[in-house]
């Protein structure tokens, strides 16, 4: 599954590969990839794929039988927590960056309870900090959560201590290893791209820096 899905991130354009014209990320740093996934919500049958993998991980997967909402990290996995919930039946919340600075100031938004759980929804993890922000929001909503669903997950080092912080599991649809691999069996990229993508995936703060 999770070499089809990348392949399809890559065909419907939600996956951009420039190694030599590196994208500028959130934090400052440069990178060769860029992953789109708003793109997925204007093509329906691959929507409906992508949440019919959601649903198969929640029903097929051990601890995640038991919960009462889905929940959605602003801004981009609130869209596909909201399609999700609505497939399973299932009532949701989502989760802002930080609590609004207006009116009742909820980080979290919805009609919840003390104790009640949540699984979370994000497009992409890459280094975990929007996940890290979105569990101490719910932390601080007195709402549990162990376990988030993603659509990519970058597979980078840093966000396993954040996972091991906050006792939260993470499961993917796909991730970094099989966008490259499905990257390469596509010719989208040459054995040289392929490496370049594999050395900033090593160290992305020295890739950036040697490449600013």
């Amino acid at each position: 599954m999770k070499l089809e899905i990348a392949k399809a991130l890559i065909k419907h354009g939600c996956v951009k590969l420039s190694p030599q014209k590196p994208f500028t990320y959130a934090s400052g740093l440069l990178g060769p990839i860029y992953c789109d996934n708003r793109l997925i919500l204007s093509h329906v049958d691959f929507r409906n794929k992508i949440i019919a993998a959601f649903v198969d991980l929640i029903k097929f997967t051990s601890g995640l039988s038991h919960y009462d909402f889905i929940g959605g990290i602003a801004t981009a996995g609130i869209p596909h927590a909201a399609i999700l919930a609505d497939r399973l039946n299932k009532p949701m919340v989502y989760v802002r960056p930080k609590a609004k600075e207006h009116g009742r100031k909820n980080q979290v938004e919805g009609d919840f309870k003390a104790n009640q759980s949540v699984i979370l929804i994000e497009d992409l993890v890459n280094q975990g900090a929007s996940l890290e922000e979105a569990m101490l929001g719910l932390k601080i909503a007195k709402l549990n959560c162990s376990r988030c669903l993603c659509i990519v997950d970058y597979q980078m080092p840093q966000v396993k201590n954040r996972l091991k912080n906050h006792s939260l599991i993470l499961d993917s649809l796909t991730d970094f290893d099989h966008l490259i691999q499905a990257a390469f069996e596509l010719n989208f990229i040459d054995s040289d791209g392929k490496k370049l993508l594999m050395d900033w995936h090593n160290d992305p703060k020295e890739w950036s820096s040697k490449n600013s």
